[in-house]
Parts: C-alpha cells; sequence; structure tokens
C-alpha cells in the first residue's frame, strides 16, 4: 500500500474549495483521469455519499466505489467500498484558511488487487494528488 500526503496554497475560500471538491460529477470536466462519475447517494445537504467513478490510469480502464463522511467543517473523507482492481482506497481531505488563501491538505492511501513494487504504486498515487491539486488550483483560482 501506499500513504501519500501534500498540500497546496490556493487563493479561493475555503467553501468555494470545498465546492468545487464535491461537485464530483463534474471531474471529468477539469480532472484528469476521471471518465465519469455517478452520485449514488446523497445526504440532506446534497453532499455525495456514495459515488462511483469510471478512471483510466496507465493504460488500463476501472471502476469504483466510495463512501464519503464529513466528520468536521472544512474536512471530507471517504473509504473504499468497492472497486475492480483496488483493496484500499482511503483520501483526507482538510481545507484551513488563512486570510484570502486557504491551505488544501490530501492524504491518499491506495492498495491493488495485483503484486506494483512500493515505489511505483507510490509515484503513481503522488502523481495522482499533486494532479488534482494543480487542477483544483487552476479552477479555484480562474
Amino acid at each position: 500500500m501506499a500513504l501519500v500526503t501534500d498540500s497546496m496554497s490556493i487563493k479561493a475560500d475555503p467553501e468555494t474549495i470545498l465546492g468545487l471538491l464535491l461537485d464530483v460529477a463534474t471531474y471529468p470536466s477539469w480532472m484528469n483521469g476521471y471518465e465519469k462519475v455517478e452520485v449514488k447517494e446523497s445526504d440532506e445537504q446534497g453532499r455525495p455519499v456514495l459515488v462511483k467513478s469510471y478512471v483510466a490510469a496507465m493504460g488500463q480502464r476501472a471502476s469504483h466505489t466510495v463512501r464519503y463522511e464529513y466528520p468536521a467543517p472544512g474536512r471530507y473523507v471517504y473509504h473504499l467500498f468497492e472497486s475492480e482492481v483496488m483493496t484500499k482506497y482511503d483520501f483526507d481531505c482538510t481545507i484551513t484558511t488563512d486570510g484570502d488563501t486557504s491551505e488544501v491538505t490530501v492524504s491518499q492511501e491506495l492498495g491493488l488487487k495485483w503484486p506494483m513494487p512500493q515505489m511505483v504504486l507510490t509515484k503513481m498515487a503522488r502523481k495522482g494528488v499533486q494532479g488534482m491539486l494543480a487542477a483544483l488550483k487552476e479552477r479555484a483560482e480562474a
């Protein structure tokens, strides 16, 4: 399994950033790797709870379903519910603010159903986290 944590400063308020991140159905239009995203369940506030994503990575296509939780304001997590290729997919996102800038910190832990060298899996996870943060920054600051 590979655990990766990274953060980025974004010139946008936490509500804007959280709004972009929780609008999961739009991911294919601005985040690499996502082909389609379906919200299977939402909570009473309209936030995603159960989400199925169709992704393409390393020349392969797959789908996975994750379950979201909202443990605190400005924070959400999700955990793997089911997947064709993954044994673990945990994600934690925290957004804090300092004036007109927000700090977005994400942690992601991946595990696959087939053997892969730890270094390769960690590199893949880091590339995904950094790509997500860069795309988020570009979209939030536009």
